[in-house]
């Protein structure tokens, strides 16, 4: 009975264990660049979006987002990726904070589409990693 009832113990760590890892994978840290989807438009058409997108100034990414309603995204290679709602607040939050940079780490679940992250936070990119 009691190498019942270690087996069993064992085989609920194990399955624990393998949980925490998937739970570790799902969510991933994105590199690029942060930005209003209107001025996003304009750089998607480029060879390398993101290093074109760059030199970008954080003041018109802000301006656009307050005044135009445009909404904030991620530059990510040559792939534009949407934020969901609370990455949105999370997004204008930093951009106003006094260290903000656009090129930035996103760390967040990514849907199944591959095209919106669920964030749950962001930071510069060179402090991030």
């Amino acid at each position: 009975m009691r190498n019942i009832v270690l087996g069993l113990a064992a085989a609920i760590v194990l399955c624990l264990g393998v949980r925490v890892s998937h739970a570790a994978d799902d969510e991933k840290k994105i590199t690029g660049v942060l930005i209003d989807n209107s001025c996003a438009e304009k750089f998607m058409s480029k060879d390398d979006p993101e290093k074109a997108a760059e030199k970008h100034p954080l003041a018109c990414c802000l301006k656009c987002a307050k005044g135009d309603g445009a909404n904030l995204v991620l530059i990510h290679k040559n792939k534009e990726l949407k934020l969901d709602k609370h990455g949105q607040d999370l997004a204008m939050d930093y951009l106003k904070g006094k260290d903000a940079k656009t090129v930035v780490v996103i760390s967040g679940e990514m849907n199944a589409a591959g095209d919106e992250v669920k964030v749950e936070s962001i930071a510069p990119a060179g402090k991030a990693e």
